[in-house]
């Protein structure tokens, strides 16, 4: 079993190109990732709003029945399901898995180590402030969130005034300086790589990853981005509907592929840009400089 540890962990940032860059992992023979992206065993407590499984979500039936099918996120609850993950794996040189919490969570880079210390760290960090922004944009779509952002962030920013951030916050896990260290001062290899370049220049940063795992170069692959913006053309009216609760009998009825299509039908490229008051921009650029840079 202990051959069959993860040895490398993406873990984050959250809406910083982690889906995109563990697809390409995937796609090198020296590479066997978990047939869950985001399995989120290293971490105490996944809170509600990175994390809402329909009500007829069942982990214990998806390993039992469902396993290998692909799964983004769920919360792995014993070693004896999380090394499941990686059963199917053979002579691969790496064992990986990319749960984006995994950051900001303080507990998991000190479980991570205890469970593996030898295990290699890969960290995506994005311009804190499209971070944040493009979380918000995602929980829009997903009906967590209507007020609008500026309100959002002056609230988050009375909590940082008062010391009271929690770390899964819009602001909290744009925050990357303590988040890092605690992964540098545990483990002797950690590579930190920009999505801006990574979505620039896929093929250096590639090289990158190459070297730093000490693999053969990844071949030509497909590079284009998942989890590009959407926005919903009815935001109202589908968080009215989560809200109600139907959100999650409409995932047991339709199959993925038709929700999928549906969604392509109710949603359109979203290429919004930030519009905040000078004076917000201001305090953000002043907590960003001291936490994220």
């Amino acid at each position: 079993m202990d051959s069959k540890k993860a040895n490398l962990f993406v873990v984050g940032a959250m809406k910083a190109g982690t889906t995109s860059f563990m697809e390409l992992l995937s796609m090198h023979d020296d590479i066997y990732t978990s047939p869950v992206k985001e399995p989120h065993f290293f971490i105490d407590h996944l809170p509600d709003n990175l994390y809402e499984p329909s009500r007829f979500f069942s982990l214990e039936t998806y390993l039992a029945e469902k396993f290998p099918e692909p799964l983004h996120i769920t919360k792995i609850q014993t070693e004896q399901q999380y090394q499941q993950l990686f059963s199917l794996s053979e002579d691969e040189k790496y064992r990986g898995e990319g749960s984006t919490a995994y950051l900001h969570a303080q507990e998991s880079a000190q479980l991570i180590h205890t469970y593996n210390p030898n295990a290699k760290i890969i960290v995506l960090v994005r311009d804190p402030l499209k971070r944040t922004f493009s979380h918000y944009k995602m929980n829009l779509g997903k009906g967590r969130d209507k007020k609008p952002f500026e309100i959002i962030l002056l609230e988050e920013l009375e909590l940082y005034k008062n010391g009271q951030l929690p770390w899964n916050s819009y602001l909290g896990m744009s925050f990357y300086n303590e988040a890092i260290h605690r992964y540098t001062k545990l483990f002797d290899q950690v590579l930190i790589l920009n999505f801006e370049d990574f979505t620039a220049n896929t093929g250096e940063i590639l090289k990158k990853v190459a070297r730093f795992l000490e693999i053969a170069p990844f071949g030509d692959l497909d590079v284009s981005h998942k989890n590009k913006s959407k926005t919903l053309r009815f935001q109202k009216l589908f968080y009215f509907l989560k809200q109600l609760g139907l959100k999650d009998y409409f995932s047991k009825i339709f199959g993925s592929k038709f929700r999928q299509w549906l969604f392509g039908k109710v949603s359109k490229s979203d290429t919004t840009k930030v519009k905040l008051s000078p004076e917000t921009m201001a305090k953000l650029e002043v907590i960003f400089n001291k936490e994220s840079r």
